[in-house]
């Protein structure tokens, strides 16, 4: 009785864990331990990584307020870019505040047509919509359990920490921000200050839900797999 209760010697315990993709050859694990302590500077690889990252941002930010306009609004009625930048910013930790503000202040700003003065404060917007996310997961994700690269995003407690930690209160909070830099430099009516903080808000949340979602999922283990992703601060 005893010997049919026993693990077949020929099992593999770890072969079906869900977390885990399948291995890619010439790749590394993704058994990788995230911090925010410095521990020196990348390697070119990753530094490729977040360059690429930061120009993506930059040009998506700039191609949704160029092709998707609402100066009724004072903002664009759908930021794609915010999809992709909530991945980028938990990828490469503390080298998000670069990416979100050059994103942001450039693409969002400067090449959107708003005056310099406008712009420096307005990219800091970003700083609450991906950083406070990534500051959330590097600090957060394992107390409670869940990938501080957000891997698991489709399951129950991955999901409820992405909507808590990367969705719901930095969209709000940044929208609210966003706004009021354009309602105080002049660049929003004030009617239109409650009904733009909604839009922001509610249209950044459902962007963020599918295309951030997916591209964790997807992406994520096979960014993670090639040592592209930054583990401490910076490195």
């Amino acid at each position: 009785m005893e010997d049919s209760l026993k693990r077949p010697d020929n099992v593999e315990v770890n072969r079906n864990y869900p977390d885990e993709p399948p291995a890619i050859e010439g790749s590394e694990s993704t058994s990788i331990r995230y911090t925010f302590r410095f521990t020196g500077w990348p390697g070119l690889s990753q530094l490729v990584a977040v360059a690429v990252a930061t120009a993506v941002y930059t040009v998506l930010s700039w191609l949704t307020v160029a092709t998707l306009p609402n100066p009724a609004l004072g903002v664009s009625p759908l930021f794609i870019a915010i999809g992709f930048g909530i991945p980028f910013a938990l990828w490469f930790g503390g080298w998000a505040f670069v990416i979100a503000y050059i994103g942001n202040f450039v693409g969002a700003g400067l090449l959107s047509g708003l005056p310099v003065l406008v712009a420096i404060p307005f990219g800091a917007a970003d700083f609450i919509q991906l950083c406070i996310p990534m500051l959330l997961y590097r600090f957060l994700a394992y107390r409670f359990g869940v990938s501080p690269v957000g891997k698991d995003v489709f399951t129950k407690r991955g999901f409820i920490f992405f909507l808590v930690c990367a969705v719901i209160p930095n969209n709000i909070i940044g929208g609210l921000y966003g706004n009021l830099v354009l309602l105080v430099t002049g660049q929003e009516v004030p009617k239109a200050f409650f009904f733009s903080w909604i839009t922001w808000s509610a249209t950044n949340i459902v962007v963020v839900l599918v295309i951030s979602s997916i591209l964790f999922s997807t992406l994520t283990p096979i960014v993670e797999r090639f040592g592209l992703t930054i583990r401490d601060a910076l490195r």
